[in-house]
């Protein structure tokens, strides 16, 4: 399947044809998608490319609702569309893209002789259907749509450019004078036709194109044109022999791949002390773009600035300097460099750097003041066109006396600061996408050696992106050439590791962030150490909180001071910000935590964080299952700031989803630590979440972690049990009987009924499944019979016999069970039980075929459901809800409750679930509706197949 944001939002089938992409949700979506192909897009980067900040009142299904439209379009190819934890992404190849294949071809077009590089310029530009993402008009399409746009201009300028040079001219005249018309304020493009017409023997139209410019800048900006055109012009006039002469003409020489083209002659003490061009810089088409237009678009009379800003190891002094030698021609008077130690403790003066520029421009009596030495070195420059880099810069002071007053000139500066008091155009570099990583790789190591594609995103996540660190890698392998990429990743996974690894030849990431740590408080560092021995790459100021003992109001603060020394990054708004660590960042930290901390007060720290997400998972518990304590729960030291309240907005069990990863790094680490009751509780704490969001791999991972740690002890107790109900979902029963019978035997040990009688409602669920029900209702006997204090697990034993009595045909006992556990669900605000009561009542009223009775049950269970989150719930509700209308005759309500029912389970990753809905679809369409299906199939005008309670 191909895709295309060149034109109208489009996907095309194998075969030629085009999706219909019937309304904006799936079309918006498909478009963020492909914007980051292979990258996760949140649910909230959605939200704001769908409505931008002018929110509606209600927009938290719009991403679900578009996703599920989206695929519907899509038909056979609809596992493109990928669900990840908090958003989506698309898994299309970036050639099968319309635009990364037009950047591709451009970026090849630059490595080609002028033939080469018109033929392919050319098949760039074909690819192109109109204006990019056309229809599509928040802003955050509005400035991919312009940044592509100028992409597609230079491309065309540089076609035309070759064109004029392989002596095209009578072909290109008509097609310049209608791009200067739509463009009057391109020079590039009145210069080429100026020399278009030169060539066709048309001298005084070309001279006519140049007095008709001249007079309309002067008359609407007061300026002249710029002196590149101006110099066209005096040549034109002198009718130069040069300017007739095509690339045809010259003799061929060989010419390196990737060179810049020869800078034009200047003076002969123009100075030229730019370092050595990079070899082979990879990617960062789109921010030579911008920096290109960002020095040649500025309004007239003000200095053309480029600003690079990020942390070190990104790559800003490689871009500067690419950029600087493809820009030479351009500034035939000269480029002056200086590297201003910006990212050390002391940086260069400006004086120092001034003394220098001047003596590289003749002056010979150079004055003592930094003020003087500015004052000479603008006068210098002035009426030259000269370019200037100023590399990793401190602060915006040291800068400025380093500017040019003549705005012919240019200046690229970098820092690690964002240097907001310089004006100019801004870009901000952060890692390489996948494919630029991926494409330095097979540069750097060959093709052969780069390894599986699953292997090649590992080391590339590993590094984080950060070239530094990509091509450190890479150096590692050159080396090394008996290690392999599966090897390396290996060795980069160890956190303790993972630093030496990238310490080659006398470079390393260290470096990147030695100084910022050692310019930061003493408290920013400790919580910095903090977080490198908790070791988890994501955080909230709650968890910083705890790391400190202190409040988040006072911790946010240093959590600023870090994210201005790049050390995190920080999303949200106070007080729930969360805050991100590269993971080599990570590792730095905790290299710090180990040589710098006090063991005692890291162990502390760790409690404490351990203590602050459980009491946040206890209120996500709460949130879904009521205020009562789990009946299986540990004695871990809850820990709360005082100044925030541990609550949960929102959905809990999303709540729970978005944390899952750093949980599983807390259980972990709190293994590794020896903390061994922290460890079992965070991993049983989001087991509501675990199952149904289908996450079957990280339960058992976590749950295997910690059973390694705690030993024989009531905490294996109870991962046994969890790990017996995970078997128990996934239809394991023979791995649930082992590890629930274990479970049992160890509380049973311990004296535990609490323990015991949680462990009789698993068992009577495995009985009840696997046709046993006599054997399910004795389980919960037995349940009973050890008195457990625990409310829930009073309702669950009351629940399972009520479901064990309607397989044995007792429906009015039944009744009577189930409507016990409903009442002991909702004294104790268990929304989640209140669910499955509801689905388990409405049942025996569907085999009373009490259908208004049944409804009116499954939909307060899809009530509760929803309203906790429950994804796996709603599929199951509505699987049954749906079969009971194909059994009583209403087939034509079934079909949407199933669709939806099959699109939930696929969502929670419930094979048995979706394969139920699926199979009674099935068996209603040899029924002789299919008018019906195929109305049930085609969404409504609000994308949905209509109500479905």
């Amino acid at each position: 399947m191909r895709f295309g944001i060149l034109g109208p939002v489009t996907a095309w089938h194998d075969d030629g044809s085009e999706v219909n992409l019937a309304g904006w949700r799936p079309r918006s979506m498909l478009a963020r998608l492909l914007l980051d192909p292979r990258e996760a897009v949140s649910a909230q980067d959605l939200v704001e490319a769908f409505y931008g900040t002018e929110l509606p009142d209600s927009v938290g299904s719009t991403p679900k609702t578009a996703a599920k439209l989206l695929r519907q379009a899509l038909g056979t190819q609809r596992d493109l569309v990928e669900t990840v934890p908090g958003g989506y992404r698309i898994a299309a190849a970036p050639e099968d893209i319309d635009a990364h294949r037009f950047r591709a071809l451009v970026e090849q077009a630059e490595r080609q002789d002028t033939q080469e590089t018109s033929r392919t310029l050319a098949e760039a530009l074909d690819l192109w259907r109109g204006p990019a993402l056309a229809g599509l008009s928040s802003a955050v399409f509005r400035s991919a749509a312009s940044r592509w746009e100028e992409m597609r201009l230079v491309a065309v300028e540089r076609r035309l450019g070759a064109d004029v040079e392989l002596g095209r001219r009578h072909d290109l005249v008509g097609e310049l004078y209608q791009l200067t018309e739509k463009y009057p304020k391109r020079e590039a493009l009145r210069a080429l036709l100026m020399r278009a017409l030169f060539r066709s023997g048309r001298t005084s139209e070309a001279l006519e194109v140049y007095a008709a410019y001249d007079k309309q800048v002067r008359g609407e900006f007061g300026i002249e044109p710029s002196p590149q055109l101006s110099r066209l012009h005096l040549r034109i006039l002198h009718m130069d022999p040069e300017l007739q002469e095509t690339a045809q003409d010259r003799p061929a020489t060989p010419v390196a791949v990737g060179s810049a083209p020869a800078p034009a002659p200047g003076p002969a003490c123009a100075p030229a002390n730019l370092p050595a061009r990079p070899r082979g810089m990879i990617g960062r088409t789109d921010q030579l773009t911008r920096m290109r237009s960002a020095l040649t678009t500025t309004a007239a009379g003000y200095l053309p600035i480029a600003v690079l800003s990020g942390p070190g190891g990104y790559g800003k002094t490689t871009l500067a300097t690419e950029a600087a030698h493809r820009m030479t021609g351009d500034y035939p008077d000269g480029q002056l460099y200086a590297h201003l130690s910006g990212s050390r403790l002391r940086p260069a003066s400006a004086g120092d750097v001034l003394a220098r520029f001047l003596t590289f421009l003749g002056v010979s009596e150079i004055p003592a003041t930094v003020d003087a030495k500015a004052e000479v070195f603008r006068a210098a420059v002035a009426g030259k066109r000269l370019l200037v880099v100023l590399d990793d810069a401190a602060t915006t002071a040291q800068v400025l006396p380093l500017l040019p007053g003549e705005p012919r000139c240019a200046v690229i500066v970098t820092s690690r600061n964002p240097m907001p008091g310089l004006g100019g155009g801004h870009i901000v570099l952060g890692p390489l996408d996948h494919n630029e990583a991926g494409e330095l790789i097979s540069d750097r190591v060959g093709a052969d050696r780069s390894g599986a594609p699953g292997v090649l995103k590992r080391l590339i996540k590993l590094c984080g992106g950060m070239p530094l660190a990509l091509d450190l890698a890479c150096a590692r392998l050159a080396t090394h050439p008996h290690w392999d990429l599966p090897y390396l990743a290996d060795r980069l996974a160890d956190i303790d590791q993972r630093l030496s690894v990238l310490d080659v030849d006398g470079r390393d990431v260290r470096t990147c962030f030695e100084l910022g740590y050692q310019l930061l408080s003493p408290g920013a560092r400790a919580l910095l150490r903090a977080i490198g021995n908790l070791g988890v790459g994501e955080i909230s100021a709650w968890t910083a909180a705890a790391l400190a003992d202190s409040t988040v109001g006072e911790v946010t603060p240093l959590l600023d001071e870090l994210a201005a020394a790049h050390l995190l990054t920080i999303t949200g708004t106070v007080p729930y910000v969360h805050c991100r660590l590269h993971d080599l960042v990570l590792a730095y930290a905790r290299e710090r935590a180990t040589t710098d901390g006090d063991p005692a007060e890291l162990c502390a720290e760790l409690n404490r964080a351990f203590g602050a997400q459980l009491a946040l998972t206890d209120a996500a518990y709460a949130a879904i299952h009521g205020p009562q304590q789990r009946a299986l729960n540990g004695g871990t030291a809850r820990w709360t700031p005082v100044d925030v309240p541990a609550s949960i907005t929102g959905s809990a069990t999303e709540w729970f989803v978005t944390r899952l990863s750093h949980l599983s790094q807390m259980v972990q680490r709190a293994a590794e630590a020896g903390l061994h009751e922290a460890c079992w509780e965070l991993a049983v704490a989001p087991q509501t979440a675990l199952e149904a969001g289908g996450y079957f791999d990280l339960w058992h991972t976590t749950h295997t972690h910690a059973l390694a740690s705690v030993g024989i002890s009531y905490g294996e107790a109870v991962l046994l049990h969890s790990l017996g109900y995970r078997a128990l979902v996934l239809r394991d029963y023979l791995d649930a009987e082992t590890h629930l019978r274990r479970s049992a035997e160890i509380f049973s040990r311990l004296g535990d009924t609490e323990g015991q009688a949680a462990v009789m409602v698993l068992i009577s669920d495995t009985c009840r499944i696997q046709g046993d029900p006599t054997a399910a209702r004795t389980a919960c006997e037995r349940g009973f019979a050890l008195r457990p204090d625990n409310r829930r697990t009073l309702a669950n034993l009351w629940l399972n016999l009520g479901r064990s009595q309607t397989h044995l045909g007792e429906l009015t006992q039944a009744t009577e069970s189930l409507r016990r556990s409903l009442t002991l669900y909702e004294q104790s605000a268990d929304r989640r039980g209140q669910a499955e009561a509801h689905c388990d009542l409405a049942r025996i009223f569907v085999r009373q075929s009490d259908l208004d009775a049944a409804s009116g049950a499954f939909g307060a269970a899809f009530h509760q459901a929803k309203a906790v989150g429950d994804t796996l719930g709603m599929a199951y509700i509505l699987t049954d809800l749906g079969e009971a209308h194909a059994r009583l005759g209403t087939a034509e309500k079934a079909y949407p409750l199933l669709l939806e029912a099959a699109d939930l389970a696929q969502q929670a990753n419930n094979a048995y679930v979706q394969s139920r809905a699926r199979q009674v679809l099935a068996e209603l369409m040899p029924s002789g509706r299919s008018d019906t299906v195929h109305t049930v199939l085609t969404p409504g005008p609000d994308g949905e197949h209509g109500e479905l309670l």
